[in-house]
Parts: structure tokens; C-alpha cells; sequence
């Protein structure tokens, strides 16, 4: 799959990350409340997310795309990751605090779903998400996906104190078509 590619659904535009996506993109990651939601919970650097992006670029495996409300105005990103030849998991995030709560991530959700599914082919697409994040439980169910699975790690944050992290796995349905809302 060609890295700027886009796709639409209903409302939204999803188009591949671009170089100069990387202010709005730094912009977004680095807002307490939107990063208190990631598996790593931190700001991140304009060095940071470009040299993340010179990996990206040759990473057959991740495709990442800039959110476009109706309107035409950036409001996040969604991805879809770790792919192989059976699974792939599916990330998202309204950056745009006005925009949430709107069905926006839901909708990019069961597009990139249908993408994996029928483009990619894979079988099994997986959400992770952290387990007090309702608003993003919320999100995955509403495209379709049910809760697989609860995983719990232990991780040495440093050399002390270590950090326990727990997170829930939601999975969408093998069929393309199913489990992407339609």
C-alpha cells in the first residue's frame, strides 16, 4: 500500500502523514490530555516525530493518516500498525479537543478496519487500550469490535520505581464488511 494514500467515509478524509503534517502532529502529541491516553504517556519533540517519520517512510508494515473533518480542517490521526499477513492493530486520535465526541473516531476506525480487511487482507485487526480510557473503549465497540482480551505487563520504568500497566484488547471480525460498522 502506497504510503499517500487516502480514504473516505461519509464525513471524513484520511490521507497519508506528510513531512509537514509534523507541527500539527507535535502539537497534538505533546497536549497532557491527549497523551495521558498513550501507551507512552508523554510529549514527544519535533526531533522526536521526525526521526519516528524517516522510520516510518520505509515501515512496509504501519500506514499512518491525517484525520480531515467535512470541513477540510486537520483533527487527528489514525493509523493502522504491526501488520502481517493475519492481523494488524488500529490506533486513533481527535487531537482537536472541539472535535471530539462527534463520531470521528469511531468512523476512522471502521474505514481503517475495512482497509485492513479488504485491502490488506489480514483477518484479525486489534485495538489496545488502556483500561481507564472508556472514551476510547467507546470508540472500538462502536466500530464493531468486542473485548478480547485483558493483558497486564510489569515494566521497568528506569531503574526504579517499576511501573505496572495493564491495558484491554479489543478485536474486530474476520469478515470484510464486519466489524467495520457496516
Amino acid at each position: 500500500m502506497n504510503k499517500d494514500v487516502s480514504y473516505r467515509s461519509a464525513r471524513l478524509l484520511l490521507r497519508g502523514i506528510r513531512r509537514e503534517d509534523a507541527a500539527k502532529i507535535v502539537h497534538w502529541r505533546s497536549d497532557p490530555d491527549n497523551y495521558r491516553t498513550f501507551f507512552d504517556a508523554r510529549p514527544i519533540t519535533m526531533e522526536e516525530h521526525l526521526t519516528w517519520f524517516e522510520r516510518y517512510l520505509v515501515d512496509d508494515a504501519r500506514y499512518d493518516f491525517m484525520i480531515f473533518n467535512e470541513d477540510g480542517q486537520p483533527i487527528g490521526t489514525a493509523g493502522l500498525s504491526s501488520i502481517t499477513d493475519d492481523s494488524c492493530e488500529v490506533s486513533y486520535m481527535i487531537g482537536e479537543k472541539a472535535e471530539r465526541g462527534k463520531g470521528y473516531a469511531t468512523e476512522a476506525v471502521r474505514l481503517l478496519t475495512d482497509v485492513a480487511l479488504r485491502e490488506l487482507g489480514v483477518k484479525r485487526v486489534v485495538a489496545r487500550v488502556r483500561p481507564e480510557n472508556e472514551a476510547s473503549a467507546r470508540v472500538v465497540i462502536g466500530g464493531g469490535y468486542v473485548e478480547s482480551e485483558r493483558i497486564f505487563t510489569f515494566e521497568a520504568s528506569g531503574d526504579f520505581p517499576l511501573e505496572q500497566r495493564q491495558h484491554r484488547a479489543f478485536g474486530g471480525l474476520a469478515e470484510a464488511g464486519r466489524g467495520a460498522g457496516h
